[in-house]
């Protein structure tokens, strides 16, 4: 199963706010992939999970693990699912287990390539748009990115937790910067269609400076270290993903600066990685 990054939206698919308001994430499926295996031997049942990256890097990791548990148990029992039940049920099992996230990971899990996703209540499936650009797009878009690991995080629950706690409370300015993180996606996604990343950077760069202001730690001052050292090496924008507070960053560079940018965070003692998009599965219900 694929890990997820996304360009603009974040937070906003949480069903406290996407239930009354709406809300709307741009969001890829990346290559860091999350792989399960099940099957009977002659001692008995085995099950195994690799995953490509640790659960405290942000990008949907456990609701990667969570989709491919949906699919094992699908397989083992002869079920047929489609790609929105498989994202909704894997977005259930998290319900369960007490997390307060959306459900963009799931849906990328599910779905792969890159969509533009607008969400309800939690029960209401994702309406989903597929932004279908051409090959050398994609492949360039994948150059110009880079993953930049911030450092060990809380568990994302305690940033929500206190996000949320105040969104109940009524907190105008918690309503005003999630309305504004959700509506940076048309515009995120008119950059993305057109093959402008200055103005997607620039995006990206207003989602991590409105995560800042909701509060609770989504932007630390490693990340603030680092995003300074990328921008001042050629990055065009950068943003915290998943909740923030530590984990992986999201760096948008010109191709020729991105070994620049690589070299600088590197000098931090930063880990960074490449990746590449996944190919969309398509949408069957």
């Amino acid at each position: 199963m694929a890990t997820s990054i996304d360009f603009a939206g974040g937070w906003s698919d949480v069903p406290d706010f996407a239930g009354e308001e709406g809300g709307a994430v741009l969001n890829a499926a990346i290559d860091l992939y999350t792989e399960g295996r099940a099957c009977w031997t002659e001692s008995g049942f085995d099950l195994s999970l690799h995953l490509a990256v640790s659960p405290d890097s942000h990008l949907g990791t456990s609701s990667s693990t969570n989709l491919a548990w949906v699919e094992l148990i699908a397989g083992l029992t002869r079920r047929t699912l489609s790609d929105v039940e498989r994202a909704e049920q894997a977005a259930r099992i998290e319900r369960a287990m007490g997390e307060k996230g959306g459900k963009q990971d799931q849906y990328a899990a599910a779905l792969g390539g890159i969509n533009l996703l607008r969400f309800g209540g939690a029960d209401e499936p994702a309406e989903v748009t597929p932004i279908v650009l051409p090959e050398p797009a994609t492949a360039e878009l994948a150059e110009c990115c880079l993953l930049c690991h911030a450092g060990s995080s809380p568990d994302s629950g305690d940033l929500h937790a206190q996000v949320w706690r105040r969104f109940a409370e009524g907190d105008v300015r918690v309503r005003q910067c999630l309305r504004a993180i959700r509506d940076s996606v048309e515009p995120a996604r008119s950059a993305l269609e057109e093959g402008d990343w200055a103005a997607l950077a620039a995006e990206m760069t207003r989602n991590r400076e409105l995560a800042r202001a909701l509060g609770g730690g989504a932007v630390t001052e490693r990340m603030d270290a680092l995003f300074q050292a990328g921008e001042r090496a050629g990055a065009l924008g950068a943003k915290g993903c998943g909740a923030g507070g530590g984990g992986y960053v999201l760096f948008l560079c010109e191709q020729d600066a991105r070994s620049r940018v690589e070299q600088a965070l590197t000098e931090l003692g930063a880990p960074v990685r490449r990746f590449g998009f996944v190919p969309r599965r398509g949408v069957d219900g």
